[in-house]
């Protein structure tokens, strides 16, 4: 097994696990690295048709793999420096939480900001059906958003 809780292929060197093709572990894997390189075809490849997701459990949940794929696409362009990178998935069976950072630096406070962020991930037939996010938006706000910190 490797930190993530995935067992590990057979002959593959301890810290270079891949998770097979398909599983919910994979799938985020390829989702997250699909929106940091900017690619929507590889994270529309993740998603099925009738993915669902919402930012926060409170808001409106934005629908069809096309809409996810246009909320994030205006995401980056929001964000044009930033990075997401997963530090960490748990999964079993078709749900995974992921554990995420998104960093960008800011020319106003002269560093890098970041914000730590978890999903959670439900998969089916192979694809991502619904992802529901929570993070502190008050934090996110302060840190993104805020000029005079």
């Amino acid at each position: 097994m490797n930190d993530a809780g995935d067992e590990q292929a057979p002959g593959a060197k301890s810290g270079a696990f891949e998770p097979p093709a398909g599983s919910v572990s994979a799938l985020v894997r390829i989702f997250f690295s699909a929106l940091d390189e900017r690619d929507p075809d590889r994270m529309m490849q993740t998603l099925a048709p009738h993915a669902v997701f919402r930012a926060l459990p409170h808001l409106p949940p934005i629908r069809t793999a096309d809409e996810v794929v246009a909320y994030f696409g205006k995401v980056v362009s929001s964000y044009p420096g930033a990075r997401w990178t997963v530090t960490d998935v748990l999964s079993e069976g078709d749900r995974a939480s992921v554990q995420f950072v998104i960093r960008e630096f800011s020319a106003t406070q002269n560093r890098e900001v970041h914000s730590e962020q978890v999903v959670i991930v439900r998969a089916a037939e192979g694809k991502i059906v619904s992802i529901l996010g929570y993070y502190d938006t008050l934090e996110f706000r302060r840190l993104f958003w805020d000029e005079d910190i």
